[in-house]
């Protein structure tokens, strides 16, 4: 199986090498983790040996983002000018908008090989200000059971736009997994960024998009003592071997790394 390698010290050895290419790969964690830094992380190394990335955000302008970058010696302002990296900023307040677009057409631009999708859980509070095309009319995409009819009549789940059908209705659940779906179609590897939830009933926030990624990488912070400690695992890695442990995780002035057990105590 292909490969796509992080480049963050220590983690790519918990995962066999790197994430199965072409993979969706959720990264979840309660705020402070780490999973900003690791998402840019994972981008600009990629754009450094030849598989150039897009980075979509809701929460923050990218102009943020970047400068937190710099913090590491990661210059996205040249990786950008170079047409290694596409940034697109999703601005809340329009409304039925399809990003998918937008990514499409970054995507084409940089020829991208990774994605970046910042925040999964952001989408979802605001899915009343976006529209998914699930299909045409005549094929209507698995992910959405409707009849030709309940199409015919507007529907309370699809509108007719043109000779698509688009998804418009307020049941987040499905709209998470019909997202997961289009970013499956991109042909990227993909880093989907997500809250987690410190109810221990359930992974994430939304407590379905861990069932729709192929993989799980979540991230902690806990006060050990007087001490914040940050740790990471891999929950799940489709057509992986993964490390069963939790590592721990260090920030430093080049970015994230991972201390894996086996090295640390084995």
């Amino acid at each position: 199986m292909d490969r796509v390698r992080t480049g963050i010290g220590g983690f790519d050895g918990l995962v066999e090498g790197g994430f199965p290419a072409g993979s969706n790969i959720l990264l979840t964690g309660l705020p402070g983790t780490g999973k900003t830094i690791f998402a840019l992380q994972y981008l600009y190394n990629g754009a450094m040996n030849g598989e150039n990335g897009i980075y979509v955000t809701l929460d923050e302008s990218f102009e943020m983002i970047k400068e937190q970058a710099k913090q590491f010696g990661w210059d996205f302002d040249k990786l950008e000018a170079e047409g290694k990296v596409a940034f697109i900023s999703v601005r809340l307040g329009r409304t039925k908008l399809d990003i998918f677009d937008q990514i499409r057409e970054a995507r084409d631009k940089v020829n991208a090989k990774r994605l970046v999708f910042d925040n999964l859980a952001t989408y979802a509070v605001n899915l009343d200000l976006f529209t998914i095309p699930v299909g045409y009319a005549g094929s209507i995409a698995s992910t959405v059971e409707m009849t030709a009819r309940g199409i015919e009549s507007g529907g309370n789940l699809l509108a007719e736009k043109g000779d698509k059908i688009y998804y418009t209705g307020n049941m987040e659940k499905r709209l998470i997994y019909l997202i997961v779906e289009h970013l499956s179609r991109l042909g990227t590897t993909n880093l989907v960024l997500t809250y987690g939830n410190p109810d221990l009933n359930q992974l994430t926030i939304d407590g379905v998009s861990e069932f729709a990624c192929d993989g799980i990488v979540e991230m902690f912070n806990q006060l050990v003592g007087a001490k914040h400690v940050r740790t990471i695992t891999v929950m799940k890695m489709r057509n992986t071997k993964q490390s069963p442990y939790i590592n721990d995780l260090e920030i430093t002035g080049q970015g994230l790394v991972v201390k894996p057990v086996e090295k640390v105590y084995g």
